[in-house]
């Protein structure tokens, strides 16, 4: 299982870097448009409640030609107005998520919410992407460098100390131990990063204390998507990645990061 949770890892991240850094702008954006749009968009319709092929096709679809209207209107210096509303939900998400009866329990209601609220992680987090591409590849990979380094501080501080469950029943292996541990390696490696990396708009000091609250968001992320699979009794979103479940068990961090991150590049360079 190991052995196939990094071979797919490694393939993964050859076939995302390569986009990144090859891709031109457009080619970018169909390339995410698919990844995230069309195949996350299609989990994302099973974990909000649609389980007919017809009503999935359709949500994919919509989240589709949302995202092109999107992408045609947008202007790159008007970023912000597109990305703040997505910032706001998932700083009150934070916060609706230190309720201590949340999942509790599997539940099957609220579909609305729960596919609005995926649309926009993935619209969001698609746009963000799309325009950290197209100002600089190296801001994608400073993004991918914050959300790395929290998993890894995370699974390796939470496996060696321990301690209380940061969300027992959301997420029953996750340590508050290991939060922190990610949050300090992701503000540790995230200011390395602003120094040796090209185009970074951050100084170290500044994107390290960036990093704490992407690391911070990231987190609510990825327990967002735990719970909609608890509620759906679901082990992951599919099973298309081997090893590592679907395109939102894998994006659901930087999903929630990358608004922040993109609307803070993009008051930096203003």
């Amino acid at each position: 299982m190991l052995r196939t949770r990094v071979v797919t890892a490694l393939i993964i991240t050859s076939i995302g870097l390569t986009a990144v850094f090859v891709l031109p702008a457009i080619g970018f954006a169909v390339f995410a448009t698919l990844i995230l749009l069309a195949l996350g968009g299609w989990e994302g319709a099973r974990l909000g409640g649609l389980d007919h092929a017809p009503a999935r096709a359709a949500y994919t679809a919509a989240l589709i030609l949302i995202g092109a209207l999107v992408y045609w209107l947008h202007e790159p210096a008007s970023i912000a107005f597109w990305l703040l509303p997505g910032c706001v939900a998932w700083i009150g998400f934070l916060a609706w998520l230190t309720r201590p009866a949340l999942g509790a329990a599997p539940r099957t209601g609220n579909h609305i919410f729960k596919l609005i609220t995926v649309a926009l992680i993935l619209l969001t987090g698609w746009l963000a992407l799309v325009w950290l591409q197209s100002v600089s590849p190296w801001l994608v990979l400073m993004l991918l460098i914050v959300i790395a380094a929290a998993d890894i501080g995370a699974y390796f501080t939470g496996r060696k100390v321990g301690g209380p469950k940061l969300a027992p029943s959301i997420s029953p292996g996750k340590t508050r131990s290991g939060a922190l541990g990610g949050l300090v390696a992701a503000m540790l490696a995230t200011a390395v990063a602003a120094v040796i990396l090209p185009d970074s708009p951050f100084g170290p000091l500044q994107a390290g204390l960036l990093a704490l609250v992407l690391a911070a968001i990231s987190i609510g992320g990825d327990l967002f998507i735990s719970l909609l699979k608890r509620q759906r009794q679901l082990k992951d979103t599919s099973d298309l990645l081997p090893g590592h479940g679907g395109i939102l068990d894998r994006f659901d961090s930087i999903g929630a990061a990358a608004p922040v991150f993109a609307l803070a590049v993009a008051v930096m360079g203003q």
